[in-house]
């Protein structure tokens, strides 16, 4: 009698937020799946350039050649969406097989996975398909910016809004408005605009950039005539309205 071959469990994919930039700043259990999984996926926005991601936690992933590149090109959400889609369901595709054949999978990501991070696009595709999921929270750039400068992100009955500089400006405007303390991401893709909108509220002197936060090359900026320049993508701003910064 011929026996039945059994059936081949499935890997977990777990999503890593990798923190700011410092690599002492992930977590233990999150170190610990970086050690165990049998593959990382490090995303990038084109195959062969260096992944931030990657570099914070090399250190923390003893054999590099179970690394493997993926490419998530850097398009407009809004603009380019369909296009965003089928590269995220492609990727989707070719992580599902990895965890067919009992691969535990492992996707590192800037910051926390649930804060403006691609890899919540991939999560959704795999959750659809009965994979196990499992997420690990990671330092957000702006928690880090207020901790290494001492700054509290909000007090007692301030509130605390979260923007994109990528999101419509009439929503940016909207919670630069309703909020005592903003947090504002990706702002390099048009500090110059934001560094007007701080102008026309008299916010000029009530705001922080930290570019590179946790890196050798991190800068903190209080100057509005800097924000208006180039600035590094990895850029986080802070305004407080209530608290003074200088």
């Amino acid at each position: 009698m011929v026996g039945t071959m059994a059936a081949v469990k499935k890997g977990i994919f777990y999503g890593i937020g990798v923190g700011p930039g410092d690599p002492d700043l992930i977590t233990i259990k999150a170190a610990k799946i970086l050690a165990a999984a049998d593959l990382v996926i490090t995303p990038t926005k084109k195959m062969g350039s260096p992944s931030i991601a990657f570099n914070i936690v090399k250190t923390h992933i003893p054999d590099l050649s179970k690394v493997l590149e993926m490419n998530f090109p850097m398009i407009s959400l809004s603009e380019e969406r369909e296009v965003l889609k089928k590269q995220w369901e492609e990727n989707a595709d070719e992580i599902e097989v990895l965890l067919n054949e009992g691969k535990d999978v492992a996707f590192i990501t800037l910051g926390d996975p649930m804060v403006f991070s691609t890899y919540s696009y991939v999560m959704e595709f795999l959750l659809k398909r009965n994979i196990e999921v499992i997420t690990l929270s990671g330092v957000p750039s702006f928690c880090n910016l207020g901790a290494q400068l001492n700054i509290p992100l909000t007090q007692g009955e301030e509130s605390l809004g979260v923007v994109a500089m990528t999101q419509p400006i009439e929503e940016i405007r909207a919670i630069l408005d309703a909020h005592q303390n903003i947090v504002v991401m990706k702002i390099s893709a048009n500090n110059a605009l934001m560094a007007e909108e701080l102008e026309k509220r008299g916010l000029e002197k009530s705001f922080v950039l930290v570019s590179n936060i946790g890196m050798e090359t991190q800068k903190v900026v209080r100057d509005i005539a800097v924000l208006k320049g180039k600035i590094p993508y990895l850029s986080t701003l802070l305004i407080k309205k209530n608290y003074p910064i200088d």
